[in-house]
């Protein structure tokens, strides 16, 4: 276990996992929807359906080109967002949405091609991971929009696994970074080896790296404070009907920017930021994790508006 722990925390190979983790879920998607279809044939609840009818190709066309306008024009307007980082959180706003009313496969298709265009018009550094943020985006909004499904007090399936989401995602990360080497103090007049690590810096604050694990412990308890919060003034107040599109947002938040935000677009920001740094990606996890609570509530206001905005327009099933 210990080994094990050791080797996640080397170079971006948690960066690595997080990527192979959206793949596996694709490939048992891809098998289940083929054995729906050739065996099971009925429709459920939990079932998500994607039509590649002309109406909704075009509905794709439509989404592909305002996420590359509005990247573009944004782009030569404030220059900054040339940043892979930035360039790529403006875009996935309309590929989570189209996860979000398509489906994760359609979303991917989606997500793939705006990275690939949105390059092509501001060419800036080109590195893989933002390419699995992009598809990571729009497939996991994709799967978790099967809450949309679940009306009122059915929410409470939502807020369950909202919540065994955190506590496991805040499990195994707190372990995970509190695994991260550290030279022995009690040598004092030893050098340091090579990828241990004393401190990382949070928005250039220097913290112990022993702070890191107990820092991202306390933000998702706080988040799930707030979420609980939330769903509580939604189910108890006149604002019911606003839960359906609350909750399965909060919960797609939280799953792309854990899974996606966090352990994957931090691999480009190392390679981008911190190159020479053997420190570099713990570094980028550290400083997305601190910006997490902001990020979540920013775009969990921003995806529910553009909802309830094109939902009633694009009414595909």
């Amino acid at each position: 276990m210990q080994k094990t722990l050791e080797w996640i925390m080397e170079g971006s190979h948690l960066a690595y996992l997080s990527s192979a983790l959206t793949f596996t879920i694709f490939v048992l998607y891809i098998l289940f929807k083929w054995i729906q279809k050739k065996h099971l044939i009925t429709q459920g609840v939990f079932i998500i359906n994607e039509q590649f009818n002309t109406r909704n190709i075009a509905y794709m066309g439509i989404m592909i080109g305002c996420s590359v306008a509005v990247t573009v024009v944004i782009s030569m307007t404030v220059p900054i967002t040339v940043f892979p980082p930035i360039r790529v959180a403006f875009e996935g706003i309309m590929i989570k949405i189209t996860g979000m009313i398509f489906g994760p496969i359609v979303g991917l298709i989606v997500g793939l091609v705006t990275e690939l265009l949105t390059m092509l018009f501001i060419p800036s550094f080109i590195h893989p991971a933002y390419f699995f943020v992009a598809i990571g985006f729009a497939f996991w909004a994709g799967i978790c929009s099967f809450s949309f499904k679940l009306k009122d007090n059915k929410q409470y399936i939502t807020l369950i696994i909202i919540t065994v989401f955190v506590i496991i995602s805040t499990l195994f990360l707190s372990l995970t970074l509190d695994k991260l080497p550290v030279s022995n103090p009690l040598n004092e007049g030893e050098i340091t080896p090579p990828g241990y690590i004393e401190k990382v810096s949070i928005f250039g604050i220097s913290m112990s790296r022993k702070m890191v694990p107990r820092v991202f412990m306390i933000l998702m308890g706080v988040i799930l404070i707030l979420i609980y919060i939330t769903f509580a003034i939604l189910m108890f107040t006149s604002k019911k009907k606003y839960i359906n599109v609350i909750m399965p947002i909060i919960l797609i938040c939280l799953v792309t920017e854990i899974l996606v935000s966090i352990l994957t677009a931090s691999w480009g920001d190392a390679e981008l930021l911190a190159k020479e740094s053997e420190n570099g990606y713990i570094n980028m996890v550290a400083l997305r994790v601190a910006q997490m609570p902001l990020k979540i509530i920013f775009n969990t206001s921003l995806l529910s508006t553009v909802y309830f905005v094109l939902r009633p327009l694009i009414k595909n099933k």
